[in-house]
C-alpha cells in the first residue's frame, strides 16, 4: 500500500492538529459556549412546551434507536419529568419501523404534544397530517439535512440546517439539541433544584455528540469537554443507570472519547441491533434510577454486546471463508447473507472495509423480494457518488461518503455487484487507489513529547483528529503475537509499543524485519493500573 504525505506537510504534531481542525490554540483550548437562545427554534419550542405542561396537554417524544436518538429522547424525557410530567416515549422498532417518524407510530395520537427528536425534518407530509387530523402540536429537533419535505404546520422546528445564517453554531446532533433547548428551560431554576437533572443532560449530551461523530469544535468541543471533565471530578451526581453505565463503559479507567466510542456507544446500541424493540431497553437504562434496576439492565446490555460481538465474529469469519475461495478480485467487497441479522449489517461492512482495504456492501433478505443493505467506505472514496451514478436499481438509499444504507430487488443483486467493480476499476485507474496519508513526520525519541501535545489537546475525535505519524527506523525487538489465532502483533520498544490489529501475517510474510517504518496514531493504554505509550498502527514495513 503506497503511503502518501499530506500536501500541507505539517512540521509538527501541534502544527497538523491545528491546521486540520482550522481551529486556533484558544478555540481548542478554551471553546466558547453558544447561548441557547442563539440555535433557531429553540425560545418557540420551549414555549409550546411550557404552554403544554401548564395546560396538562399529552406529550410525546419520538426518538431514534442509535445512540443519538436514545440520549435525545432521555435528556427530554428527564426534562419533562423534571416539570411533573410523564410523557410517552417511542423508539421505533428497527426491523418493522424503520428509521424516523411514520403515521403507524402516531396512529390514534391526538390533542397531544408531538416533540420529534433526531428525526422529523423530512416527515412533513406525516406530522402535518398529524397537526390537521389529530389537532395534535408539533415540536421538531433534528439535525439531518432539509430535502424540502419539512413540517409546514409544526409549532417549532428546530434544525440549525434549515436557516444556519440564524444560527451560531450549526453542528449539533440531536442530543446537543435536546441539551439546549434543557438549558434554555432551565436557565432561572435554582442550582440546588435542578443540579442532578444538569449532570444528567451533560453526560447524555456528551454521549450522543460523541457516538454520533459530530465535529469536536465550538459548542460541541465545550459541551464535551464539561462532561468528561463533570464525569472525571468523582463529584458528579447522576442518575443510578448512567452512573452504572458509566462504571461498566470505564471499567477504572478515565472518562473519556474513546471510552464512549470504543465501550459505552457500543453498549447502548447492541440490544437495538439485535432486538427489534431493543432501543427501549436501552432507553430505560438511562432513566432508571434505582441501583438494583441499574445493574440488572447494565448485566443484560453486556451480555447482548457479548452476543453481538460474537455473532459478528461468526459471520465475518464465514464470509472470510467464502472471499478466500472467490475465482475473482473481490474489490470492492459486495455480498449478500440471507440470514444475517439485518442490525449486523453496518458493522459487518465497517469491518469488511477494514480488513480488506477497500469499500463493503452487505446484504441481508427482506421482505417481498426486497434485500437491504450497508455500504461502508475506505480511505477517500465517496461512497454515496458511487451509489448515485446506479441510482435506478435501489427501491431506497441514502448515506453521505463514509456510510450508506439501501434496498433492492434480489432479483438485482448480480447487476449491482458487476455496476459496483465496474465504477471502482475505474476509480482505481484514474489514480484512486489504496493508500496511507500521514501527516507528520517524527524519529521514534521524538514521541513522548508528541504524546504530551495530544494530551494537551485532547479531547481529539471528529473534526479535531489524531494525526497519523510516519515514524521511521523503528527497532524490532522481541515482537509478540496476540490473540487467539495470533492474527495481532505487537512491537515493544524503548519509549513506546506499537500495536497492529490483523496484520500479523503481514510481518511474517515480510520476512520478520528488525527494523520498520510505520505509520500510526499516538495514544495511551491502560492496563492493570499501568498507562504506558501506544501507537495504533495503520500500516508498517521493513526500513
Amino acid at each position: 500500500m503506497e503511503w502518501i504525505q499530506n500536501p500541507n506537510q505539517y512540521k509538527s504534531i501541534e502544527d497538523a492538529i491545528l491546521g486540520m481542525s482550522g481551529q486556533t490554540e484558544l478555540e481548542l483550548l478554551s471553546p466558547d459556549t453558544v447561548p441557547p437562545d442563539c440555535v433557531d427554534g429553540i425560545p418557540e419550542a420551549a414555549r409550546a412546551i411550557q404552554f403544554a405542561i401548564e395546560n396538562k396537554i399529552p406529550v410525546k417524544i419520538v426518538g431514534d434507536y442509535d445512540v443519538d436518538g436514545i440520549t435525545s429522547t432521555a435528556i427530554l424525557t428527564k426534562l419533562l419529568n423534571y416539570y411533573g410530567v410523564e410523557p410517552s416515549t417511542y423508539i421505533p422498532k428497527r426491523f418493522t419501523d424503520g428509521y424516523g417518524v411514520s403515521e403507524k407510530i402516531l396512529a390514534g395520537v391526538k390533542n397531544t404534544l408531538i416533540i420529534t427528536v433526531d428525526n422529523g425534518i423530512a416527515a412533513g407530509d406525516v406530522l402535518d397530517k398529524a397537526v390537521e387530523e389529530g389537532r395534535n402540536g408539533v415540536v421538531v429537533l433534528d439535525h439531518h439535512l432539509p430535502d424540502g419535505r419539512e413540517p409546514k404546520n409544526a409549532i417549532a422546528v428546530v434544525d440549525p440546517y434549515l436557516h444556519p445564517d440564524l444560527n451560531e453554531f450549526t453542528e449539533y446532533c440531536g442530543a446537543g439539541l435536546a441539551f439546549k433547548l434543557a438549558e434554555y428551560m432551565l436557565l432561572d431554576e435554582p442550582l440546588a433544584m435542578a443540579e442532578k437533572l444538569l449532570n444528567d443532560i451533560q453526560v447524555l449530551a456528551c454521549f450522543g455528540t460523541i457516538a454520533d461523530s459530530m465535529p469536536l469544535i465550538g459548542d460541541n468541543r465545550r459541551i464535551v469537554m464539561d462532561g468528561i471533565a463533570l464525569v472525571n471530578s468523582g463529584r458528579a451526581m447522576l442518575s443510578q443507570g448512567i452512573s452504572q453505565l458509566l462504571t461498566i463503559g470505564c471499567n477504572g479507567n478515565e472518562f473519556s472519547v474513546e471510552t464512549v466510542s470504543y465501550n459505552i456507544a457500543p453498549l447502548i446500541n447492541a440490544p437495538g441491533r439485535l432486538y427489534n424493540a431493543g432501543g427501549t431497553s436501552s432507553l430505560k437504562m438511562l432513566m432508571c434510577d434505582d441501583p438494583i434496576e441499574a445493574q440488572t439492565y447494565g448485566a443484560k446490555m453486556v451480555q447482548i454486546n457479548k452476543q453481538r460481538q460474537t455473532q459478528v465474529s461468526t459471520w465475518m469469519k464465514k464470509i472470510q471463508e467464502a472471499l478466500s475461495k472467490a475465482p475473482d478480485e473481490i474489490a470492492p467487497v459486495v455480498v449478500f447473507e440471507p440470514e444475517m441479522p439485518e442490525g449486523l449489517v453496518g458493522l459487518v461492512a465497517g469491518k469488511l472495509a477494514s480488513t480488506y482495504h477497500c469499500p463493503a456492501i452487505v446484504m441481508v433478505r427482506g421482505e417481498n423480494g426486497i434485500v437491504k443493505g450497508s455500504a461502508r467506505t475506505y480511505g477517500e472514496f465517496h461512497i454515496k457518488d458511487m451509489l448515485d451514478t446506479m441510482s435506478s436499481l435501489f427501491t431506497t438509499y441514502g448515506g453521505h461518503a463514509g456510510a450508506a444504507g439501501i434496498s433492492l430487488m434480489q432479483s438485482d443483486i448480480e447487476e449491482f455487484r458487476q455496476k459496483v467493480r465496474a465504477y471502482f476499476k475505474d476509480y482505481q485507474t484514474s489514480g484512486g487507489g489504496e493508500y496511507v496519508l500521514y501527516d507528520v513526520v517524527l524519529a521514534p525519541e521524538d514521541v513522548p513529547a508528541a504524546l504530551e501535545v495530544i494530551k494537551k489537546y485532547q479531547p481529539l475525535g471528529q473534526g479535531v483528529p489524531n494525526p497519523v505519524c510516519r515514524i521511521n527506523q523503528f527497532a524490532v525487538d522481541a515482537p509478540f503475537y496476540m490473540g487467539a489465532d495470533k492474527s495481532h502483533i505487537k512491537f515493544p520498544g524503548q519509549n513506546f509499543a506499537a500495536v497492529a490489529f490483523g496484520l500479523a501475517g503481514q510481518y511474517v510474510q515480510q520476512g520478520e524485519p528488525k527494523s520498520i517504518d510505520m505509520v500510526g496514531t499516538i495514544g495511551e493504554n491502560t492496563f492493570q493500573g499501568r498507562t504506558t505509550t501506544q501507537i495504533m498502527l495503520q500500516d508498517f514495513k521493513p526500513h
